[in-house]
């Protein structure tokens, strides 16, 4: 830790010092730089729509994970999607702490070549990108006016819309204002600006073969149990009895989850028994968009597959514990979305870190009875 800590400040400072002359003459084109996980990218739909109508005339490259590609491969409102898997987000922890950064030096190098016009940090504390973007020479630097980007920026953006839905549609329109161009008037909410999915082909026919294979008619709800942190995650044994009533009830129950989240699963489906199929480390992120949107309810804690089922138009229903749903919350009306908390006084704390175990007090002050009512009144809506 204290490597990675003393390596981190090091190349901090040198890349501050590291002069950011473009070589080539830059050209209008934009990049945008969104290096996280599945529920943040979809978060950014809405706001790519808008920056395209807004400038119709630039190119937009939007420069991700390899783990996102598949959200965002198909939008039509971006021309070029570059991959790359940027340290502090892959799940593969580096032997040597500087072998990130010598990476992100060459990639500095090849936008260096491609000379865009501008980049736009869209993670507002994520100074790898804002580095990179100064490191490349690109002449325009815009993100978040966030203290560990701010001095490798050229226009930082003071946010005050509260859902990341909100503040990426801030940063955008402001960068098309900077651009010389306009934003769209319409309001920026989930019924204006919703969640987007754009179907890959095969993907229905996949989520089909696989729903049979395992024996699933309709209807039947999802349970996405898993969460990118512990600290998120609800029991086991409370899924187990949640999805014990919901068969009782007369639904079959899914659950879904990645290869890491196998065990978990497994644990539950072999807890509800009868009623249950397992589809664990079984689905890409298309198919997996099919088998959510084909189900009654998708329940879950803050993760991004709940997210992926409300832009599929799927009834939601997702547990906070120490994430903040004002900002990461469904993006979607509310009578069909819904977003549960214990109700304790204390702050949301936010802390993610994965140090932190499993079984906050504020996931575990969430009961089953709560999940269970709050289930009941998304079915009877539907």
């Amino acid at each position: 830790m204290l490597m990675r800590r003393f390596a981190r400040s090091t190349i901090r400072r040198l890349a501050a010092a590291w002069p950011a002359a473009p070589t080539t003459p830059a050209r209008p084109e934009l990049l945008l730089i969104r290096p996280d996980h599945l529920g943040d990218v979809l978060f950014l739909l809405p706001a790519l729509e808008r920056l395209r109508r807004a400038l119709p005339g630039f190119r937009v490259a939007l420069m991700v994970g390899p783990w996102s590609y598949p959200i965002v491969a198909r939008d039509p409102h971006v021309d070029e999607i570059l991959t790359f898997p940027f340290p502090g987000f892959t799940r593969e922890q580096p032997s040597n702490p500087f072998v990130p950064y010598l990476a992100l030096r060459r990639l500095a190098a090849h936008l260096r070549r491609r000379a865009p016009l501008a980049a736009v940090i869209l993670r507002d504390d994520h100074w790898w990108g804002a580095w990179l973007a100064r490191a490349a020479g690109i002449p325009i630097r815009i993100g978040a006016d966030h203290p560990a980007v701010r001095p490798y920026l050229t226009h930082p953006v003071r946010l005050t819309g509260s859902h990341w839905v909100e503040r990426n549609c801030e940063i955008l329109d402001a960068t098309a204002r900077l651009l010389g161009g306009q934003p769209p008037a319409t309001a920026v909410d989930p019924r204006c600006a919703p969640l987007r999915r754009y179907p890959w082909p095969g993907a229905e026919l996949e989520a089909r073969r696989l729903l049979d294979e395992a024996g699933v008619g309709e209807p039947y709800a999802v349970i996405h149990p898993g969460a990118g942190a512990p600290v998120k995650r609800w029991p086991a044994t409370r899924w187990i009895a949640v999805g014990r009533q919901l068969v009782a009830g007369g639904l079959q129950v899914v659950l879904t989850g990645g290869p890491d989240e196998r065990e978990l699963v497994e644990e539950i489906h072999q807890g509800i028994g009868e009623g249950a199929v397992s589809l664990a480390a079984r689905t890409t992120l298309p198919v997996l968009a099919e088998v959510l949107r084909g189900a009654r309810l998708v329940i879950g804690p803050d993760a991004g597959p709940l997210h992926l089922a409300v832009a599929v138009g799927t009834p939601t229903l997702h547990l906070f514990g120490p994430s903040q749903p004002e900002h990461f919350g469904p993006w979607g009306d509310p009578r069909k979305h819904r977003a549960l908390e214990a109700g304790w006084r204390c702050p949301r704390c936010g802390d993610l870190s994965p140090e932190r175990p499993e079984g906050a007090g504020c996931m575990l002050a969430i009961s089953t009875e709560q999940v269970l009512a709050a289930c009941q009144e998304l079915l009877d809506h539907a």
